[in-house]
């Protein structure tokens, strides 16, 4: 019995008269709460605990130990609130305070998930688990100074914990130390190649360093080691859709969609899905996956879009300003759909409307190519043919293979008489969209 159970029971003896519950029978109890909670035996220990409680109140001890309990059995809330009182009562855990620091945190509540993380830090300053926390939260509110002062602490109490190893390359990937970032992810994986995040994160980092191949291979790697990891398939499906390989693109977001609960967004993945049943002809798919978005998350402001831009495309209008509307009033300042309702308002010949939102998603993205070319637009039907240059130049920055922005700046060069760069910019035009050749050949000159 610890020193804190005598003084408890000394206390009861001492006012017992005042309890109906009989003193051997707290005591009784106390012992069998205890021993349960030693055999693993949690269902009984809290039984135990609970009346010996109803006398006990002030036996912080106790009350961490049936903290722990309910943790076990995975009742989180009456763990959380029996911790709470514990550390109230001014017991002390670093264990228990980790488990109230991560509870606040998967509720957002930064402020009170740090607290307990010092807490838990203070209370054994070798505890390597409370300084990786800290790291993530200061990580998670972007102080990268304090993240990797953190980590290196947890690293120095244990350079052969995988995860400290993880955190210090993630802290290196968010500041574009692209090196540093693969020794760190590279040393985690040695010391765990059965993780796949290890193996994810160091593909991602090979990605950005344009090493393609060995990318892949640590990517392939983490489905390998775990074949519901969907980050990893997600990854393939950007990749080879990319590539314009759509059919091989589709069968890794099918996989990214059949495995949810990795913090992959279903709804993202299905807008990702639609774009490449577009891009295939498949539009009824395409329209199904972005119902079912919809239905998941009703204010998913790109899909309401991406609809709007459908029926824009097979000639809607009307329906395609509905939904763009509707996109909007998720999010006024998404430009994507102010460019659209322009574009519907060029349409219906409403030209100063059309130019008031090119002008504010411009505004809102500089780089938004659909307002960028709805401008261009707007200025060759005034036959303002120079103005109308700035802004097909700015789309081919942005877009370097933009078939309709040479063809369009090609118009310009032809209408002021400029014949030979107007056939440069529709030779250009073909090269990316062949469907164009017929339409512009009778123009170009030789």
């Amino acid at each position: 019995m610890t020193l804190k159970a005598i003084f408890a029971l000394l206390f009861l003896l001492s006012i017992q008269p005042i309890f109906s519950i009989p003193l051997d029978s707290i005591q009784t109890s106390f012992e069998k709460g205890l021993n349960a909670y030693k055999s693993d035996n949690y269902e009984e220990a809290i039984e135990n605990f609970n009346i010996y409680l109803k006398s006990a109140t002030m036996h912080d001890e106790i009350f961490y130990l049936r903290g722990n309990s309910y943790y076990e059995l995975n009742k989180i809330e009456e763990a959380v609130t029996d911790y709470l009182k514990a550390n109230e009562l001014g017991y002390k855990d670093a264990e228990m305070f980790l488990r109230l620091g991560k509870y606040y945190k998967d509720k957002k509540s930064n402020s009170l998930a740090l607290q307990f993380f010092q807490k838990s830090v203070e209370t054994d300053k070798e505890f390597a688990d409370g300084y990786i926390e800290l790291g993530n939260i200061y990580l998670s509110e972007g102080n990268i100074e304090k993240a990797s002062e953190n980590y290196n602490k947890a690293l120095q109490i244990d350079p052969f914990y995988p995860e400290i190893n993880f955190s210090l390359g993630k802290t290196s990937f968010e500041t574009g130390d692209l090196n540093s970032a693969l020794f760190h992810f590279r040393s985690a994986f040695i010391l765990d190649s059965l993780n796949p995040k290890f193996s994810y994160y160091i593909g991602k980092t090979l990605l950005k360093q344009n090493d393609t191949d060995n990318a892949t291979g640590y990517i392939l790697n983490c489905i390998k080691v775990d074949s519901t990891y969907t980050p990893a398939y997600f990854e393939m499906a950007e990749m080879n859709s990319a590539k314009k390989k759509f059919d091989t693109a589709l069968f890794y977001l099918n996989k990214t969609i059949e495995y949810p609960g990795t913090g992959l967004s279903i709804p993202v993945c299905l807008r990702k899905r639609s774009d490449i049943y577009f891009i295939l002809g498949k539009d009824s798919l395409a329209l199904k996956d972005l119902n079912s978005a919809l239905t998941l998350q009703p204010t998913d402001t790109i899909a309401l879009y991406k609809k709007g831009i459908y029926y824009f495309m097979t000639g809607n209008d009307s329906i395609a300003m509905i939904y763009s509307e509707k996109a909007l009033q998720m999010n006024a300042k998404f430009s994507p759909a102010i460019s659209l309702r322009g574009y519907l308002f060029f349409n219906a010949n409403k030209f100063a409307e059309a130019e008031t939102d090119f002008k504010e998603a411009l505004f809102l993205n500089p780089n938004d190519t659909l307002a960028l070319m709805g401008m261009g637009y707007l200025l060759i039907n005034v036959d303002e043919y120079r103005n109308a240059f700035t802004y097909f130049d700015n789309i081919l920055k942005v877009n370097p293979k933009s078939s309709r922005a040479y063809e369009n700046r090609g118009i310009c060069y032809f209408n002021l008489g400029l014949y030979k760069q107007a056939t440069n910019d529709f030779e250009k035009a073909i090269l990316y969209d062949p469907g164009l050749e017929e339409k512009l050949k009778p123009f170009m000159v030789r």
